[in-house]
């Protein structure tokens, strides 16, 4: 019988999620490495790139972590460090960045902040639900929502940031 909050039940998506993650960051430290300096020196190209690499490295270690057999409330655990723990980083460098320009920024960047505290909240209501409740209120549901969206929301960043960047530097 399938159980939806068995992680058992859930093992080719969490591969399937650590491997894209991983991939992403190989492609995109390429594309960084090409621009550095470029990238480098623009405070809102540098943000979008650590951001990016953030969420994805969360996103791999999320799926490699539910890959781990372990109890279910560590693995609740787990989920709920990294996405706290990538909240935390991203918030630190956002007010970094937010104060080299006066916290003025356009608001789709505001609104990209959002959808990425909007992200980690997932993960934090599924793994909350994990440990306290026992998976009843959506557990492994709000986690794979929360890396299907860091996922989403690395590729469009990583779009945002290259693309920009060639725009900017020219032919």
């Amino acid at each position: 019988m399938y159980e939806p909050l068995d992680p058992a039940a859930w093992i080719e998506f969490f591969f399937t999620v650590a491997t894209a993650s991983a991939a992403l960051i190989g492609l995109i430290v390429v594309g960084l490495s090409i621009h550095a300096g470029y990238i480098a020196a623009s405070v809102t190209h540098r943000s979008h790139a650590r951001a990016t690499l953030v969420v994805l490295t969360a996103t791999m270690v999320i799926g490699l972590a539910a890959l781990v057999p372990q109890p279910p409330k560590w693995a609740g655990l787990e989920f709920g460090l990294i996405s706290l723990g990538f909240a935390t980083i991203n918030t630190y460098n956002n007010t970094k960045a937010l104060r080299q320009v006066a916290w003025r920024l356009p608001g789709a960047a505001w609104r990209r902040m959002g959808i990425g505290y909007a992200i980690a909240a997932c993960g934090l209501i599924g793994a909350g639900s994990i440990v306290a409740g026992g998976g009843q209120g959506g557990g492994l549901y709000w986690i794979g929502l929360e890396t299907i969206g860091g996922l989403v929301w690395a590729i469009a960043g990583a779009w945002r940031f290259l693309i920009g960047v060639v725009d900017e530097q020219g032919p």
